[in-house]
């Protein structure tokens, strides 16, 4: 019998479509005027704290950019130095879609349903500090041909969401 998901199934809480890129802003331009998604909020080089990469204390930056197309947002990633999933990512395939990611209620109950599922945690960490949102990568390539990520968000991440989606845009350096 299968253990029952946390919260109460990862799936409920589908949100974000995931690009890892080499040009921020040449992306952030082809999703506006292609795509017609209205704009996007790019923090440059954002801080990332209590990072893990691959079980070890994770070293790495990027420019991360955010965007709605109507309920689902447009996440855009440009590693900037370190060893990161994002890198390997662009390394290995180029720019393209890179993970899917799911806001949940309970990190260790999400960490600990993929484990028991033998699926790994490769990446963590955390962006902002009061007291931030928590993101977690899981390997579920061999699974679905692409990563899955949680995100735990505090009430400041669920604010700026709420604003980009309803018209803030811009770039904010970190």
């Amino acid at each position: 019998m299968r253990p029952p998901p946390p919260t109460p199934a990862i799936a409920n809480g589908f949100s974000q479509l995931a690009y890892v890129v080499p040009e921020i802003a040449a992306s952030e331009q082809f999703f506006i005027d292609t795509l017609g998604v209205p704009g996007f909020f790019r923090i440059e080089d954002i801080p990332i704290y209590d990072s893990t990469y691959r079980g070890s204390p994770g070293d790495y930056g990027m420019h991360l950019s955010l965007g709605y197309a109507g309920d689902t947002q447009i996440e855009l990633v440009q590693p900037l130095r370190g060893r990161s999933l994002y890198q390997e990512f662009l390394d290995a395939h180029g720019p393209g879609l890179q993970h899917l990611g799911y806001l949940i209620d309970d990190e260790p109950a999400a960490i600990a349903y993929f484990a028991a599922r033998h699926i790994p945690l490769i990446q963590s960490g955390r962006l902002g500090t009061n007291p931030g949102m928590r993101f977690a990568y899981f390997d579920t390539t061999a699974q679905i041909g692409i990563v899955t990520e949680t995100l735990l968000l505090d009430e400041e991440t669920r604010t700026l969401f709420a604003r980009v989606k309803n018209g803030k845009h811009g770039v904010y350096r970190a």
